[in-house]
C-alpha cells in the first residue's frame, strides 16, 4: 500500500468558520451538568457548550434591547 493511500485528513467537527477557540473555567458541578446535557443532546461538549453560548448571547442580546 503506497503512503499516500494510508494518509487520512483530518475532519474538523466545527461548523465552516469557527476557527477562534475560547477557554473557560468551570466548577465541577458545571462541569458535570454540561457533561449530562452533552450527552442527552448526542453532542460533543464543545458543541453542547457553543450551542448554549450562542443562545446566552440571543437571550442576552434580546434582554438588552428590551432594556433600552
Amino acid at each position: 500500500m503506497a503512503t499516500t493511500e494510508t494518509i487520512i485528513t483530518p475532519v474538523s467537527r466545527a461548523p465552516r468558520g469557527c476557527n477562534r477557540p475560547v477557554m473557560a473555567h468551570l466548577t465541577e458541578s458545571e462541569r458535570n451538568e454540561l457533561e449530562g446535557l452533552a450527552q442527552r443532546e448526542m453532542r460533543s461538549l464543545s458543541a453542547t457548550a457553543r450551542m448554549l453560548l450562542l443562545r446566552g448571547i440571543e437571550q442576552y442580546q434580546t434582554e438588552s434591547a428590551v432594556a433600552d
